[in-house]
C-alpha cells in the first residue's frame, strides 16, 4: 500500500546546464583552437570519467558527508581536486505543510542538484525538482522532519547516480548511436527504478515513499541530460567521434538546436533534430544557495555525433533562431568530417536564418573551409568556433585513447560579458 506521503525527483524542464562565470578565461584560450580545444574538453571529460569510475567501482565509503552554506546535507565523492557533489534543499514548506490533497497530484517542494568541481570551476550537471503529493504534515513539519526529508531525497539522488555509473561501465561499448540511445534510455529507466525507497520512516510512525521519475524532460535535452550524455559517450565507439559544446555568453536567451543531420548520426543534443530549446542567458545560476561559488553562470549545451559505419562521414547543420525583439539575427553552422581518405574536417558559420538545406548546399559548393578557427560578426554579436584538429587521429577527451576524435567549441557573445 502506498504511503500517504509521496516524494519524487523529476528532471527540471526549465533549468539548463550552467558553468561558472570565471570560465570566460578558459573559453578565450580554447578559441585559439588546436591543443587548447583538447585541453578544454578533456579537463572536465576525464575528470568526470574518473569520478564516475570511482562511483561505479566503489562502495558507499567513497561518498563523504558534508553540508552546504545553509546547513543542508551534501553527499560528495573526491578524487584529488575533483569533486562530484549532490545537494538538496526544500524551497516550499507550504506544500509540505498543507499537502496536495491527492497522492497523484504533485507540486514542487525543493530541488536536488549534482555539481562537478574541477580546475575549471564548479558547474551544474543535473537538476531535479523534489515534488510532493499527498496529505499535509501540518504541525509535524519541523526542522528534524525537514532534515529527514532532505536526507532521503539526497539518498535517492545519490543512488540514482550510482546506478547510472555502475550500469554505464557494465554496458557493452562500440554501439551505433541509435543503439547507444536505446541503451542509455534503458540504463536511465533502470537507475531510476532502483534509486527510491518505499516506506521510509521520516518521523516516529510517519512514513513516506521516495522515487525518481525520468520524465519527458530528459529526452528533450535538459534536466539530467549531462549525466545521460556522459553515459551515452561511454557506449559509442565508431571510427569518427565529434564532441560539441555551445556556450551562450550573451544577455538574452537563445533558441538553439540541430537543424539537420546530413551524414552520420547524432544523439543527446539540446533537443530532437529539427527542434530548438532555450539556452539561458548569462544570469544567476538556477540552483540552491551554496551550490555555485559564483552568483552568475554561463549556460551551455553539449552535443555528440558519430558516423554510422566506418565508410561514412559526419555532416550536420546547427541553428539558432532569430529574435526580432532583440535584433538577434540567428545563425547557422555547418560541419563536415570526412572519413574516407584523410579524415579531415570542414566548417562554416554565418549569422543568417537561411533554410538549413540551402545553407548545407552552399556550404558544400562554395563555403566549406578547412581551418582550426572561424569568426562571424553581426552588430554586437560575435560567433566563434574552434576545433582541435583539421585531420588525423588524436586522443579521446574522455580517456586519451587514440582515434578520430574531433571537438568543436562554439561561443556566442554580444559584448555584455567580454571574454578574457
Amino acid at each position: 500500500m502506498a504511503s500517504p506521503h509521496q516524494f519524487r525527483l523529476s528532471p527540471s524542464p526549465t533549468i539548463s546546464t550552467a558553468a561558472p562565470l570565471t570560465l570566460t578565461q578558459e573559453l578565450a584560450a580554447a578559441l585559439q583552437g588546436g591543443g587548447a580545444i583538447y585541453d578544454f574538453f578533456s579537463g572536465d571529460g576525464q575528470a568526470l570519467q574518473t569520478l564516475y569510475q570511482t562511483v561505479a567501482t566503489g562502495d558507499d565509503t567513497v561518498w563523504l558527508d558534508g553540508t552546504d552554506n545553509n546547513g543542508n546535507p551534501v553527499k560528495y565523492v573526491a578524487v584529488g581536486n575533483n569533486y562530484l557533489s549532490v545537494y538538496t534543499q526544500i524551497t516550499d514548506q507550504t506544500t509540505l505543510r498543507n499537502g496536495t490533497g491527492d497522492p497523484t497530484t504533485y507540486k514542487a517542494a525543493g530541488s536536488t542538484v549534482v555539481v562537478m568541481t574541477t580546475n575549471f570551476g564548479s558547474q551544474q550537471l543535473t537538476v531535479h525538482t523534489i515534488e510532493y503529493a499527498g496529505e499535509g504534515f501540518g504541525g509535524l513539519l519541523a526542522a528534524p522532519l525537514i532534515g529527514k526529508i532532505l536526507m532521503y531525497g539526497l539518498r535517492t539522488a545519490k543512488n540514482y547516480l550510482v546506478n547510472l555509473a555502475k550500469s554505464a561501465f557494465k554496458a557493452p561499448a562500440d554501439q551505433p548511436a541509435g543503439e547507444a540511445d536505446e541503451t542509455t534510455d534503458d540504463i536511465n529507466t533502470s537507475a531510476a527504478e532502483g534509486a527510491g525507497e518505499e516506506g521510509a520512516e521520516i518521523a516516529e510512525g510517519v512514513t513516506a515513499d521516495f522515487a525518481v521519475s525520468t520524465g519527458a524532460a530528459a529526452a528533450a535535452g535538459v534536466g539530467a541530460v549531462i549525466v545521460l550524455f556522459f553515459v551515452f559517450l561511454q557506449l559509442i565507439g565508431k571510427q569518427l567521434n565529434n564532441y560539441v559544446k555551445f556556450y551562450n555568453v550573451t544577455a538574452e536567451d537563445v533558441q538553439f538546436g540541430i537543424c539537420m543531420v546530413q551524414e552520420g548520426q547524432s544523439s543527446k543534443g539540446p533537443a530532437a533534430v529539427g527542434q530548438t530549446t532555450s539556452i539561458t542567458k548569462v544570469s544567476p545560476a538556477k540552483a540552491p544557495p551554496g551550490v555555485m561559488p559564483q552568483d552568475t553562470a554561463i549556460y551551455y549545451s553539449q552535443l555528440a555525433f558519430n558516423n554510422g559505419d566506418p565508410l561514412t562521414s559526419i555532416g550536420y547543420v546547427l541553428e539558432a533562431s532569430p529574435n526580432s525583439t532583440t535584433g538577434f539575427p540567428g545563425f547557422r553552422i555547418a560541419i563536415l568530417i570526412g572519413g574516407l581518405v584523410t579524415t579531415s574536417t570542414q566548417l562554416y558559420i554565418a549569422f543568417t536564418d537561411d533554410d538549413c538545406n540551402d545553407f548545407w548546399v552552399n556550404f558544400n559548393e562554395t563555403n566549406a573551409q578547412t581551418v582550426l578557427t572561424m569568426k562571424a560578426t553581426s552588430g554586437n554579436y560575435t560567433l566563434q568556433i574552434a576545433t582541435n584538429q583539421v585531420q588525423g587521429q588524436s586522443p579521446s577527451p574522455l580517456d586519451e585513447t587514440q582515434g578520430y576524435n574531433f571537438e568543436h567549441l562554439i561561443v556566442l557573445t554580444d559584448g555584455s560579458l567580454p571574454l578574457s
